[in-house]
């Protein structure tokens, strides 16, 4: 009876069921039951990460197509309530997270209905308008074309600079692909122009999309449920290794432009149309754009502003992992560091069990898991290595 019962769940059901809880528990070393650390697992996960990729050249500058599978297998209910409630979700999260670590970066959005690929979005640095203009197609029908996505992103990507690292994130529900032409040779094109392909998928492995994958460098995977497409989706935030071919050093020329006066009516170059305040003034040609960074439409030159740069440092020098500690509350050289340098709380909880936690190798503060992966991600130095200058 337990077995039919179980047959009956699916992953999605069963996640919003209490009939097993007893998924949630494991023994102790005593024998006791108790509930899964699923911090001190995610924390451990993070650590090895970040040990493998510290030494790894990242790039900065990102030129990400995301393409969305809207066509009618991403009317599917088996992620509620349907696959592209699920992606429209998480995909505004995604570029939220990806513009606050990549603030150099910019993002174009295609979408893939009735056998054809569809550019919603030119690549820019304005999370906004790429959510509203999503939020505003979500309609599935048709077949998926993969050689047609593959085609439209190709001929955009192709005019990037060569300091620019070229990505195209599928996320894909579709189990087949309706193709006009040799997909493989589309493949091998994308593989020459440098572009890193990594897919997604939403319902089950698909061979097409494990080839497209290898061949240009990317990761191919499958969501089981949403949690774990939620996961996936913002492990392609952080910027990836660097291809040998762009990770030779390059002088790229950009300007800081300045923040237009209040209340001064000029026309937008981005927009073709006249704006009151605000706005940048581009240094060369003094043209009006509304947002950073971006590139000038007018002298072609970058912008971007001083803050952008100092959130990407991290990437360029990675702050070293810190050391794993534990803190027990019998020790009495350890008293002195009950609460965490960065968010003040306890790290010491009553009883005799030793406290999981990491301590800097050069200031020696101690901070407690969710401050170490604040740290490694955000910010450019210790805290304590900097109150201590």
């Amino acid at each position: 009876e337990d077995e039919d019962e179980g047959n009956g769940l699916d992953a999605w059901e069963r996640a919003y069921a209490d009939e097993r809880s007893w998924e949630s528990l494991q023994e102790d070393e005593s024998g006791l039951l108790r509930p899964i650390d699923n911090k001190t697992i995610y924390h451990a996960q993070y650590r090895r990460r970040i040990r493998t990729t510290a030494r790894i050249q990242k790039g900065l500058i990102r030129y990400l197509y995301i393409v969305v599978d809207l066509s009618r297998a991403a009317s599917e209910m088996d992620f509620k309530p349907s696959r592209m409630a699920v992606v429209a979700k998480h995909i505004e999260a995604f570029i939220r997270e990806f513009f606050d670590q990549n603030p150099l970066s910019q993002i174009g959005l295609v979408t893939i209905k009735d056998g054809l690929a569809q550019c919603l979005t030119d690549l820019g640095g304005s999370p906004d308008s790429h959510v509203k203009a999503l939020m505003g197609k979500l309609e599935c029908s048709g077949d998926s074309s993969l050689q047609n996505a593959l085609d439209l992103v190709h001929g955009y990507l192709n005019q990037i600079p060569s300091y620019g690292h070229r990505e195209v994130l599928i996320l894909y529900s579709a189990l087949s692909t309706c193709d006009p032409g040799d997909i493989m040779e589309t493949i091998q094109e994308c593989k020459k122009s440098k572009i890193r392909c990594s897919v997604i998928g939403l319902s089950a492995e698909i061979f097409i999309c494990r080839h497209l994958c290898q061949e240009t460098g990317g990761s191919y995977s499958v969501a089981l449920d949403e949690s774990h497409f939620k996961e996936l989706l913002l492990e392609h935030a952080p910027p990836p290794p660097a291809i040998a071919e762009f990770a030779i050093a390059n002088l790229i020329k950009m300007g800081f432009p300045q923040r237009a006066a209040e209340g001064v009516i000029s026309i937008c170059s981005c927009h073709k149309e006249a704006k009151v305040g605000g706005g940048y003034t581009c240094p060369r040609c003094k043209a009006r754009v509304c947002e950073l960074p971006t590139e000038c439409r007018i002298c072609g030159l970058t912008l971007v502003s001083s803050p952008h740069l100092a959130r990407s440092y991290h990437h360029l020098f990675p702050i070293p992992p810190f050391d794993e500690v534990s803190l027990s509350l019998n020790n009495p050289h350890q008293r002195s560091s009950r609460a965490c340098f960065g968010c003040q709380e306890s790290l010491l909880i009553p009883g005799n069990k030793p406290t999981l936690c990491v301590a800097c190798p050069k200031c020696k503060q101690h901070f407690c898991l969710d401050c170490d992966i604040y740290i490694h991600e955000s910010l450019h130095n210790c805290p304590g290595c900097e109150s201590f200058r």
